[in-house]
């Protein structure tokens, strides 16, 4: 069933899927206060109230009927209909809302026009087009993509242009490539699409994941109040049980870690630069490199992590695309493994897993990972990627990788050279009070020493 409102009569009519007639589709931005805006229970006395200039809701009715009277002018006889999500939509049934999110993407393919309304953009002014916050919306990202025929409005109603005419304006605003403003986005890698949502927002946290549903082709229960990190971690659980692509976890955290660490490109079969090396106050002794990792998983916890990575496609050959899948060890995959070297030394159970794609120089990339107990591994160093040439580099192994999300134990734990057992209790305790006073709180695994040192 489909409720659409009639843009004659502006009264709300429901249909059977395979009875629908011709419609519009409006994308806009909500009100600020959601409460200022027209929803369904509203259009039951919309005629009267909106006769009233008092009445709060007075522009999002202005809103609605300028939509309407532009469906009469600007298309055929044959369409006299429009859906708006906010009338449209009973948004105090969770079970229509969830039916109508999980659908919202097959609802603006299959509308004949998309109306654009830009309320904040008036084209007589001083603006250019980007400065308009429906660019910087999660929901408007499928609402851009998934309808054939786009039209832009200012906000006084007057056209700007069709999507395909604007098409390197919009490819410059949003880092869609221009094809896939003219075919199926949907073909795009999975991290070119994450890639087009990092930096957008929701008022509601979930809905930064929920908002992708439709550019995914996957659906899902709604849980409103489990988080945003949570619901975007069970998108991308969905995402696997369809796809093979690698590109999903093709990555970038942004830098966390401490002062005085750096961090690079790594050679093949190399750590990136990824060491600190500590001096002794006292004896200003050299002590040997320890690294600083950061233990995580497989997916990300936001789509912001796929800012960087929007250019990575899938290896065509499927011999390198294994399946894998989600378990309760982990994510059971299939990769090659190259063992990490500090110049002549092997670095112990850290390696760096070949991905199967490759970026626009058909360089293959690889992510860094840590066994952490015998058959299960982390990803360590998120904010680095390792590039190879050759995909056919080091050995295959059947893995089970941590999923993702932050622990309290997120910090795999290193030591110095020498034996710290060693040391008098006021030298040991000189010690932590040195590494910690340098923020390397990750280096002290004695908790009594902590707590005396707090």
């Amino acid at each position: 069933m489909i409720r659409l409102l009639n843009v004659e009569s502006l009264t709300l009519q429901q249909f059977k899927d395979d009875d629908c007639p011709l419609y519009v589709i409006l994308s806009h931005r909500w009100a600020e206060d959601p409460s200022d805006e027209v929803v369904y229970d509203d259009m039951a006395h919309f005629h009267e109230h909106r006769q009233s200039p008092q009445w709060k809701k007075a522009r999002s009715a202005a809103k609605i009927v300028g939509a309407c009277q532009k469906v009469l002018e600007d298309t055929s006889q044959a369409i006299r209909h429009i859906w708006i999500d906010t009338v449209c939509i009973r948004q105090d049934n969770p079970m229509e809302l969830s039916t109508a999110i999980n659908s919202m993407y097959r609802l603006y393919s299959d509308a004949e026009i998309c109306f654009v309304y830009l309320s904040d953009y008036l084209r007589l002014q001083d603006q250019t087009l980007g400065q308009s916050d429906w660019f910087t919306r999660g929901w408007t990202l499928q609402e851009l993509l998934a309808p054939h025929t786009v039209k832009f409005f200012d906000k006084e109603w007057e056209y700007l242009g069709e999507k395909s005419d604007l098409k390197r304006q919009l490819s410059s605003l949003t880092g869609i490539g221009p094809v896939y403003l003219s075919i199926d986005a949907r073909y795009a890698s999975i991290s070119a699409r994450m890639s087009w949502t990092a930096g957008r927002k929701t008022t509601v946290p979930e809905d930064t994941a929920y908002c992708l549903l439709g550019l995914f082709d996957v659906s899902m229960p709604l849980l409103y109040g489990e988080g945003k990190e949570r619901a975007f971690l069970r998108l991308q659980e969905e995402i696997m049980k369809y796809s093979d692509d690698h590109t999903l976890f093709v990555w970038k955290k942004e830098d966390q870690r401490p002062v005085g660490t750096t961090c690079g490109n790594a050679k093949v079969g190399e750590p990136p630069q990824m060491f600190l090396t500590f001096f002794d106050d006292h004896t200003e002794n050299q002590h040997r490199k320890c690294p600083v990792l950061d233990n995580t998983g497989l997916l990300a916890t936001s789509p912001d992590y796929f800012r960087s990575t929007g250019y990575y496609r899938r290896y065509p050959d499927s011999q390198y695309n294994k399946p894998y899948q989600m378990t309760n060890k982990g994510i059971a995959i299939d990769l090659r493994l190259r063992v990490l070297r500090d110049g002549d030394r092997l670095i112990e159970d850290q390696f760096i897993a070949i991905l199967a794609c490759h970026d626009s120089y058909e360089g293959y990339v690889g992510i860094y990972l840590q066994k952490i107990e015998e058959g299960r591994w982390a990803r360590i160093l998120p904010d680095e990627l390792g590039r190879l040439e050759d995909p056919d580099e080091g050995e295959l192994q059947s893995l089970y990788v941590k999923k993702g999300g932050s622990s309290p134990l997120a910090r795999s734990r290193v030591y110095p050279s020498y034996d710290m057992v060693s040391l008098t209790g006021k030298e040991y305790l000189d010690r932590v009070r040195l590494l910690m006073s340098q923020g390397l709180t990750h280096q002290v695994d004695d908790d009594l020493a902590r707590a005396l040192w707090e």
